[in-house]
């Protein structure tokens, strides 16, 4: 498994797994990634094995925090799940952005019971709910983990 930034030959098959995951429609994708190719400090990575995509990540730092990033969107293709994959671009995000804090935000439904356990296995802390955010009985919670006390 290779992990690697994201380049433009690559945006297909990232809105492939965008879509089947439920995370958004592939045609969102041009405008989500346009900064990141454009000079933006937005940060794309994305797992391969043998030559074929399986996940990705992506990233923005916090306008307003010095050194705090927010990991938007990790996703993984369903063939892959279960290999580790999401573990493996959760920690390289880690390690590649000059990051003080990682925030990661998601809903507290079942459907994201796996990224919940997998953000607490890596040390991510449950830092806060907003009830009913994105839905009424669909709540945000909002994971943190400190990288650096250095900013």
């Amino acid at each position: 498994m290779t992990i690697r930034k994201v380049t433009q030959n690559d945006m297909d098959r990232i809105g492939e797994i965008a879509e089947a995951s439920d995370l958004f429609p592939a045609d969102y994708l041009p405008d989500m990634i346009a900064p990141a190719f454009n000079g933006a400090p937005d940060h794309w990575l994305l797992s391969e094995d043998t030559g074929q995509i399986d996940g990705f990540a992506f990233a923005r730092p916090e306008e307003m925090a010095d050194g705090v990033w927010n990991i938007l969107a990790i996703a993984v293709s369903e063939n892959a799940r279960g290999n580790g994959v999401a573990t493996r671009l959760l920690r390289e995000m880690e390690t590649s952005l000059d990051a003080r804090m990682i925030i990661i935000e998601t809903t507290q439904l079942p459907e994201q019971l796996a990224a919940r356990k997998l953000y607490q296995k890596e040390n991510y802390e449950e830092e806060g709910r907003v009830r009913d955010y994105y839905a009424n009985g669909e709540d945000k919670v909002i994971f943190r983990k400190v990288i650096s006390w250095a900013a």
